[in-house]
Order: C-alpha cells, then sequence, then structure tokens
C-alpha cells in the first residue's frame, strides 16, 4: 500500500491491526516492527489521536514480559518528530532568505505595513507556518507519553526520562507556557500517586530508588524554572522538592542541598523578601561550608 502510495490507507490498516483482540497476548518480538512502522506513518500524517490509541494499546502488549520494548518506540518516536521539528526550522530560514530579492534593498512598503498591522515579522510568519505545526505535535506527544507512562512501575525510569526530555523541550524552543503546564502536569501526577497506590503497578514513593529519580526529575524543573526567569513556577517546584524530601528515607546530597537553597535565594531576591532570603542564604552558607571542609 505505501509503495502504490496509498499511506493513509496502510496507516487504517496497521491502526485496526494494533487495536485488535488478537494481538492482546502477541510477544514483542512480533508487534515491535508493525508498532515502529505505525508510529512512523502517524507521525508523516500528523495524526497524533491515532498514535496516542495505538501506543496504549502497545503498552498493554508490552508491559508484562517485554516493557524494555516501549522505551525503544518512544525514542524512535520522539527522534522522529525532533527531526520533523528541525528539517521544519530549516526550511523556515531557507524560505526566508528566498523571499529577499535585492540583499541591499530595505524592507519593503508592503512588508512595512503588514507588519505595523500584525506585529509579525516575515520570519514569525514564515515559522507560525512552517515551524509551529512540528512543535505543536512533538508537545502533545511528550504530553500523551506522560499520561501514558505514569504511576506505573514498570515504565517508572521511562516515565522521568521522558518527563526532562520534556522540560528539556521547553528550555530549548523557550516555550514558557508549555513549561507552565507541564510542571502543572507533573505535580498533579505526583499528587495521584497516593491515590491510586492500591494498583497493582502503582508506584512506590517508599522506595528510595523511586523516589530518588522523582528527586532527580524535580530538582530539573527547578533549574529550567530559574534559567527561564519563571519564578512562581520556580517557587513551586521548590515546594514541590520539599514535599519530597519530607518523604524520602534516603538523606538528599548536599549538592543537591545546596543547589536547592542557592535557587531558593533567587527567588527570595526576585520576591523582594529580605528575611526568608537571609535564611536561605544562611542555609545555603552552611551547605556550601559542609562540602568545604570534606
Amino acid at each position: 500500500l505505501i509503495k502504490v502510495g496509498q499511506s493513509v490507507a496502510a496507516l487504517d490498516f496497521l491502526y485496526d491491526a494494533l487495536t485488535s483482540k488478537r494481538l492482546t497476548n502477541a510477544n514483542a518480538a512480533s508487534t515491535e516492527p508493525v508498532i515502529l512502522k505505525f508510529v512512523e506513518l502517524t507521525i508523516e500524517q500528523r495524526r497524533g489521536k491515532q498514535l496516542k490509541e495505538g501506543l496504549t494499546q502497545y503498552r498493554n502488549i508490552v508491559q508484562h514480559k517485554n516493557p524494555e520494548s516501549m522505551g525503544t518506540v518512544i525514542a524512535a518516536m520522539l527522534e522522529r518528530i525532533t527531526k520533523h521539528v528541525t528539517e521544519a526550522q530549516q526550511s523556515a530560514e531557507r524560505a526566508t532568505i528566498g523571499l529577499i530579492d535585492d540583499l541591499e534593498e530595505t524592507e519593503s512598503p508592503e512588508d512595512m505595513i503588514l507588519s505595523s498591522v500584525s506585529g509579525e515579522q516575515t520570519q514569525d510568519r514564515t515559522d507560525r507556518a512552517l515551524v509551529t505545526p512540528w512543535l505543536k505535535f512533538l508537545w502533545e506527544a511528550y504530553r500523551n507519553l506522560l499520561d501514558l507512562l505514569r504511576n506505573n512501575v514498570r515504565f517508572e525510569g521511562l516515565y522521568q526520562k521522558v518527563s526532562n526530555q520534556a522540560i528539556d523541550f521547553c528550555k530549548t524552543y523557550e516555550r514558557k507556557t508549555e513549561f507552565r503546564r507541564l510542571c502543572e502536569l507533573l505535580r498533579n501526577h505526583l499528587q495521584a500517586i497516593g491515590k491510586y497506590s492500591h494498583q497493582q503497578t502503582s508506584i512506590n514513593l517508599s522506595n528510595a530508588d523511586t523516589m530518588q529519580l522523582f528527586l532527580d526529575t524535580h530538582f530539573h524543573q527547578l533549574d529550567t524554572a530559574t534559567e527561564m526567569e519563571l519564578w512562581q513556577e520556580s517557587y513551586r517546584s521548590i515546594e514541590d522538592i520539599h514535599h519530597l524530601i519530607q518523604q524520602s528515607k534516603r538523606p538528599v546530597k548536599p549538592q543537591a542541598m545546596a543547589n536547592y537553597f542557592e535557587k531558593l535565594t533567587r527567588i527570595m531576591y526576585v520576591a523582594k523578601n529580605p528575611l526568608f532570603l537571609a535564611a536561605a542564604w544562611h542555609r545555603y552558607y552552611n551547605f556550601i561550608f559542609r562540602q568545604t571542609k570534606v
């Protein structure tokens, strides 16, 4: 079907095969090539809803016997979408350069009028047409993956990996609105762990390794929030880490705590709260002093 230009029909065929009850007890070795081709076609056609449904079905197939296969599929999926974003950015740059007829000519009257009315430059309009659809598709992919992998002990490492990649996505492309939404999503997932603790595959925060994974991710979230100067999200991240530290049975590394209080000093400085700023500096100094002595 693909060779004769029937990619849409090929995708529908694979979708029906993946959602068939006959694949419920299939092994990863036989289904992984199918899901990889399915992922490729859904990305090419930007059909996010079908992509999520296919991945949900595949998660149910592999989570008990071969959860590592899910990581392979997700890595290939994100790599392919990111490649499309990069290619779209390069196309946008070439398109913008191609619109310039004379390098010595100043901006045309038409462009000046359009810019004053819309507030957008030529580069902005080109990016909106070529880059934004793929950026939106990549963001939706991250969000769907986190919903798909959350609160499942078999995918806890993969969940944290995707969380960190989503944080890096927001930082790389300067997506402040999406970063706020991502922080809220991760916060809701964390709060829901206790609600679903009775389930067989639920996350156990009493496990020291699991707690360390959550702490590492939220420290990365805190670092990114301060770098992007999103101070409200920085403070919320501080609160999230504080709650995790209270539950943790393993002492947090001194370097991490020093980083925690260093970020808190920056937040309190912006908030113009001298009392808490002094307290944060005091705690930060104590952790730095201990590391120096060691």
